[in-house]
């Protein structure tokens, strides 16, 4: 029995009681992907500055290559030929789960019985993972629990924790997660809590960090704003007032400056003195419902429930543009690739239109489509590490990955 069968059948008589993805049956078999995939995506943007870029090739063709027996719908984290994953769900126990990249071959499994929203990262040899009750982390190799620190929740102070926009920062290994009205920070090594900051409420992002600095989108004296707070202690460097930020798309940093979505335009404003040297505009007057912005090598890359574009950042021109439907909760850029979830009615002739289709990131251009079959959601948007796309949808069940393998066709 392969896996998607076996997910079929393991689901009858759960989905009442569960969020349990439905699951078409396949004859395929697995089959592992023909190098270890290199590369790493250490949380939810990449990295700790949201850039959604992983510097690696995507492979040269999209075939179906595994499909996870293990249960999820949460973006996994990628490192050293390793995927570490949860199946947090009411019909599952809640586990930090670890699998080979190469084949999908499940390596450990450690039960947390966590539930709901939760966030994953990976920092030195630590697989942490934020939920509404703790912040925990394993050891990468064999799934020890390292150490557990309970959430302080004070109805009192209003202190409500938002694990799934946990942020760390790789250099110092500090690990920053936000609460309704403001940030914590603990140490990586032994969880210690190392300061607090208030001020900030209603965060719906997850912040960005970069040279000692963390960048938080959320409502200051009840204006929407920009806030850089000093990662060393929390103390706030600068805030800057928002006219309509997203909702969506996080806040990106880099060497350039920390770019925000605020109504519709990309605005970059200067790390040191908050000023806003440049407003990009990226969607046409009107409401944008889901925004993802990768930026890399003088390019942004925005993507809204519309189009997909990349921007040269000085000019501010379009250098292509995909202009249909498109998976806008998140994509992924490599060193000549962008890949993403998109109607490609336009690459392919069959009726299933919606596909995870390779752009060259110069050009626009198609250098592959993935043919997702049968109804389905998007449970997680397509995450490049070299010579492999990770993603979920709700006809699967567990991860699938793409690479270059045979096609079943």
């Amino acid at each position: 029995m392969n896996r998607r069968t076996y997910l079929a059948t393991a689901c009858v008589g759960t989905a009442a009681l569960s969020g349990c993805l439905s699951v078409l049956p396949s004859d395929k078999p697995d089959t592992p992907l023909p190098t270890v995939p290199n590369g790493t995506w250490t949380q939810h943007g990449a990295n700790s500055a949201n850039t959604f870029v992983s510097d690696v090739a995507a492979p040269p063709r999209g075939n179906l290559a595994w499909e996870s027996a293990a249960f999820t719908r949460w973006d996994p984290v990628i490192t050293d030929g390793t995927v570490y994953t949860t199946n947090f769900d009411p019909s599952n126990e809640g586990s930090a789960i670890a699998l080979d990249a190469q084949d999908g071959s499940e390596q450990w499994r450690t039960v947390l019985e966590g539930a709901g929203d939760h966030g994953r990262a990976l920092v030195d040899d630590l697989f942490v993972v934020a939920h509404s009750e703790e912040l925990v982390a394993l050891d990468r190799r064999n799934g020890d629990i390292v150490w557990r620190r309970p959430f302080e929740k004070s109805i009192s102070t209003g202190k409500d924790y938002s694990p799934e926009l946990i942020a760390v920062d790789e250099r110092s290994g500090i690990i920053v997660v936000p609460y309704r009205d403001g940030l914590e920070a603990f140490r990586a090594t032994d969880g210690e809590p190392q300061w607090e900051t208030a001020g900030v409420s209603q965060q719906q992002l997850t912040p960005a960090i970069h040279d000692g600095t963390i960048y938080a989108v959320g409502r200051i004296d009840g204006t929407d704003s920009l806030a850089a707070f000093d990662l060393t202690d929390g103390t706030a460097r600068w805030t800057r007032a928002l006219t309509d930020a997203s909702t969506s798309a996080d806040p990106v940093v880099t060497e350039r400056g920390v770019f925000v979505v605020d109504g519709d335009t990309l605005g970059i404003h200067d790390h040191q003195t908050r000023e806003r040297d440049r407003d990009i505009h990226v969607f046409e007057s009107g409401e944008v419902h889901s925004t993802t912005v990768a930026v890399d090598r003088g390019t942004a890359f925005v993507a809204n429930d519309e189009e997909l574009l990349a921007v040269d950042i000085e000019a501010g021109t379009t250098r292509w543009r995909h202009d249909d439907e498109v998976y806008a909760q998140g994509f992924s850029v490599g060193s000549e690739t962008v890949v993403a979830m998109v109607d490609g009615s336009e690459y392919v002739s069959t009726e299933l239109r919606e596909t995870i289709t390779a752009f060259d990131r110069e050009t626009g251009d198609v250098r592959w489509n993935y043919v997702l079959d049968g109804f389905h959601s998007v449970t997680i948007p397509p995450i490049l590490v070299g010579g492999a796309v990770f993603f979920a949808t709700s006809s699967i069940g567990g991860l699938a990955v793409l690479g270059d393998v045979d096609s079943d066709d």
